[in-house]
């Protein structure tokens, strides 16, 4: 193999290019796959919701939601900023309820993992990553009766997987006509 005078190797700028995109291919796949592990191996729950105003013209087309669990009782040793593991139980109509919460991660049992993020009084707000649902421009769907089918991994980590209506599979109505496009 020749090399130029100067000895170096006239194609090591391209392996350092090909190396760099490699990294950069490799970190996101692997962000990927760890956003994504609640959906491959997590335990499905269906949890209740709370009608929200489900619309924002500044933000596009989404659904706010807003759960039983968002509010709980306060437990001991929670500040505002960290995380609290709440331990979810089935009832008779096939949805998860609150059952206890701590601030220390359950041995057992299905939870989901949330950040306290406001104390007032014997109550707290608890926040889970899962308050949106994003949905296609001109999309309509139903306010009322909403309960979400969403994962829970190990971790507690949690993705929403469908909204169900009336504990049925939401079809989304799309308004006929032109859209405007803004």
């Amino acid at each position: 193999m020749a090399q130029k005078a100067s000895g170096k190797d006239p194609n090591f700028s391209y392996k350092r290019v090909a190396l760099v995109f490699g990294i950069l291919a490799g970190f996101l796949i692997a962000l990927a796959l760890f956003l994504n592990i609640p959906l491959a191996a997590g335990k499905s729950v269906i949890l209740k919701t709370l009608p929200v105003d489900p619309f924002d013209p500044l933000r596009g087309q989404y659904m706010a939601i807003r759960y039983e669990i968002n509010t709980i009782p306060l437990v001991k040793g929670a500040n505002e900023g960290i995380t609290v593991y709440v331990l979810l139980r089935e009832n008779e109509n096939k949805t998860w309820d609150y059952a206890s919460a701590s601030t220390e991660r359950p041995k057992e049992g299905i939870f989901i993992k949330g950040d306290i993020e406001t104390i007032k009084k014997k109550e707290m707000a608890v926040k889970y990553g899962i308050e949106q649902y994003f949905f296609e421009r001109g999309g309509q769907l139903p306010s009322q009766n909403i309960t979400v089918e969403a994962k829970v991994d190990r971790s507690g980590r949690a993705r929403i997987v469908q909204l169900l209506h009336n504990m049925e599979p939401v079809e989304i109505e799309f308004r006929k006509g032109p859209m405007l496009i803004s």
